[in-house]
């Protein structure tokens, strides 16, 4: 289940992971659709199944404080979802009027549902009385019962929202979305107020684990070789060196184990497991206690910082300058991550000056050069430094933000995919193959998920009309439409640019 949820499509498209397994076709953008329904059809079972229902029990029992939490559970997982396939049936499911088919919501109408939600929520939470958070805390395992908690959530998913729609402003605006004003509001009270990270740390099972000892998972250059390339303290707490011995194509070892980190760049035409490519660097799995006990993150605190640099930046919101939010955003994933990541890869502080020399550093990234097979090196793309630049662009400010967002949101793929979709940053590697027969422009590179074959069998009239507001809400400039990986979603507007 984890590997089907994301780790044969998003993971891979997001620029965390990487498989070495040449057999998973959506490696090389050839288009699966047997493994491409993880998400959607996780979502409607276990998520937006469950979340509908309590709702209307909760409201009809007069306990909105916790309708109001299901309401950005159900929030949380539509977003993830939207933004990996577009148009997904939502409305026609919670009205229950036709159970023959259900008809889509485009993205537009689904984001303005979201939001209506998330006030909804913020407001009957922070109602709630001794009973109902008494209840709640007895099975939270996002806050533990914490309702304040909660409203910082909602708001740093508003605030995340209204940004990832600043290319569609003025059609949002159309909408009733005053985006200025939903973020103006929203960035009031979000996570960056306590710094604290939510995380699923119940002993649950974390199976990321398991992806890479199977052979199906492994880095991705990517974020290899800007975490190398820039020195970053993180990179430790991220991955393990190289697990074994590489040996090229002719049998010669170029690389001896544990010694280099290292990263399988997307789209590269590999072979099926095993080979070479599975003992690049590894999941940090420790060695106190079970391999699946690492916490689940749902939400980075870092990211609120960084929402609100690019609010500061975009829309001029809050006192605190852009840089110092920027900066506050590093810092903070740093310490945070070495909480709850630094026991399994056995770190218990950086380096002295460790986290200062990063921000400061004005190191790249480095070329990506393949121990393997020599073809598949290439330069690198991404030529900003760490350190802050106040006489920069705009656009050079976005992209150091954004990357160090992306940065900081590791493993969080479903995000991390998004804001690379729609700012452009970090910059990706090319790919060296491209088996999708044009359904993905290459420079381009995969913008959504298909629909699975599932979803089809099981309501194909809905999902005829979904791909119908699909085609309504795609800005592709290279005459890519319908239910390909190359068409845009409505965010992902192609006809406007960061600023």
């Amino acid at each position: 289940m984890f590997q089907f949820w994301t780790n044969l499509t998003i993971d891979l498209y997001g620029g965390y992971f990487m498989t070495p397994n040449g057999n998973f076709t959506n490696g090389d953008m050839g288009e699966n659709r047997g493994h491409s329904g993880g998400m959607y059809e996780n979502y409607y079972l276990h998520i937006f199944n469950n979340t509908r229902r309590i709702i209307a029990q909760c409201d009809a029992s007069g306990e909105r404080g916790l309708s109001g939490v299901m309401r950005i559970v159900q929030a949380y997982g539509t977003l993830m979802t939207t933004d990996a396939y577009g148009p997904i049936p939502y409305s026609s499911i919670l009205s229950g009027e036709n159970e023959v088919y259900f008809e889509f919501d485009s993205q537009k109408d689904l984001y303005k549902a979201m939001l209506e939600d998330l006030s909804t929520a913020i407001t009957d939470i922070s109602a709630m009385g001794a009973d109902e958070i008494a209840k709640l805390k007895s099975f939270d395992c996002w806050c533990n019962g914490d309702k304040d908690l909660w409203v910082k959530i909602a708001n740093t998913m508003k605030l995340r929202m209204a940004l990832r729609l600043s290319k569609r402003e003025t059609e949002a605006s159309n909408a009733g979305m005053n985006l200025k004003a939903i973020a103006t509001e929203a960035a009031q009270n979000t996570l960056a107020t306590v710094n604290k990270d939510i995380l699923i740390d119940k002993s649950l099972e974390n199976e990321m684990w398991l992806m890479f000892n199977w052979g199906d998972c492994g880095f991705n250059a990517n974020l290899v070789t800007i975490m190398s390339g820039t020195k970053d303290p993180r990179q430790p707490l991220y991955m393990t060196l190289n697990t074994g011995d590489i040996k090229n194509e002719a049998g010669t070892t170029t690389v001896a184990a544990n010694s280099q980190y290292l990263g399988i760049r997307f789209a590269s035409g590999l072979p099926a497991k095993p080979n070479s490519w599975g003992n690049f660097s590894g999941w940090i799995q420790g060695n106190n206690g079970s391999s699946y006990s690492m916490p689940l993150p749902i939400m980075k605190a870092a990211e609120a910082y960084f929402l609100l640099a690019e609010a500061k930046l975009r829309w001029d919101i809050g006192s605190e300058s852009v840089k110092n939010l920027y900066e506050n955003g590093i810092r903070v994933s740093m310490t945070n991550e070495l909480a709850y990541r630094g026991a399994y890869a056995g770190i218990k502080e950086y380096p002295e000056g460790a986290v200062d020399a990063y921000i400061n550093g004005t190191s790249t990234q480095i070329d990506y050069t393949d121990p393997i097979k020599a073809e598949l090196s290439t330069p690198a793309v991404n030529k900003l430094s760490v350190k802050w630049d106040e006489s920069a662009s705009n656009e050079e400010k976005l992209e150091r933000i954004i990357t160090q967002k992306w940065l900081a949101l590791f493993p969080l793929s479903t995000e991390g995919w998004a804001e690379q979709r729609r700012t452009g940053y970090p910059r990706f590697f090319p790919a060296f193959v491209n088996e999708s027969n044009g359904a993905v422009n290459t420079e381009e590179g995969v913008r959504r998920v298909i629909y699975s074959s599932q979803a089809y069998d099981a309501n194909a009239k809905g999902v005829e009309g979904g791909i119908k507001l699909l085609d309504e809400e795609n800005s592709s400039k290279f005459g890519i439409s319908g239910d390909k990986g190359g068409t845009h979603l409505w965010w992902d507007n192609a006809d406007k640019g960061n600023f």
